[in-house]
């Protein structure tokens, strides 16, 4: 009698769970389900204060990812609770084994998610959607298991070594702040000023056709550089 009575609050934990689950996805269904449905939503410029230092772990990092690939991207954003993904199609193989020219996976990045938090926000990791049919480079870490996919799905490469005092532990392991995704035709990069002077947020429908978010013009060329950097190192 006493272990029954002690699963009761179990039980109710997992209905309310299951409740809440479902009234996230209802949600996401009313506001991710329409034409553009991305324009109702804020989005973050990454702040010049992290960019020096973002750029050059990116720079040292990014040709040790475990996969390195050119892709082309085949459908739109796809948001689920806590994440989001787009699926793609491999053009060419730098790095990594698994994968070859014509297999079609699904993009996945940790800082990838839809939020309702005031403010409401697309969150990016500073780096916009990317443009069906257009090809990108991209570096990715590893594949990750999931339920809700009949296509792999491989996570955007964000851990990386950042080891200052030289005894390689895993105290040093970070995460870059950028989605390592570059597209291999030029965007323009609009500079949109914060809204409330406390956050990095803009209003999406204003810097919809960037593909990196910046708060200052600074920023953006920094980014840009590397991503120039990128391209010449894995030309299409």
């Amino acid at each position: 009698m006493k272990v029954r009575w002690m699963l009761l609050p179990l039980a109710a934990l997992t209905v309310a769970a299951a409740v809440y689950g479902g009234y996230i996805r209802a949600t996401l269904t009313d506001y991710t389900s329409g034409e553009n449905w991305e324009e109702n939503f804020q989005v973050a410029e990454m702040p010049e204060q992290l960019m020096s230092n973002t750029c050059a772990l990116a720079e040292k990092y990014l040709p040790t990812a475990p996969y390195i690939l050119r892709v082309e991207a085949l459908g739109t954003l796809e948001a689920m609770p806590g994440m989001s993904q787009q699926r793609v199609k491999v053009k060419q193989v730098y790095s990594g084994s698994g994968l070859e020219m014509g297999d079609e996976i699904y993009l996945y990045s940790i800082g990838w998610s839809v939020s309702f938090l005031e403010p409401a926000s697309l969150e990016r990791s500073f780096v916009n959607v990317m443009d069906v049919g257009r090809d990108y480079l991209v570096f990715l870490e590893r594949e990750i298991e999931t339920l809700d996919s009949s296509l792999p799905v491989y996570r955007c490469y964000r851990e990386i070594w950042d080891d200052k005092d030289g005894d390689d532990t895993e105290e040093n392991i970070g995460e870059l702040l950028i989605a390592p995704i570059f597209c291999y035709d030029q965007k323009s990069n609009v500079v949109i000023k914060p809204v409330d002077g406390v956050t990095t947020y803009v209003p999406y429908t204003q810097v919809k056709d960037n593909e990196f978010f910046g708060t200052t013009p600074e920023v953006v060329e920094a980014w840009e550089q590397l991503k120039a950097e990128m391209l010449q190192k894995y030309p299409r």
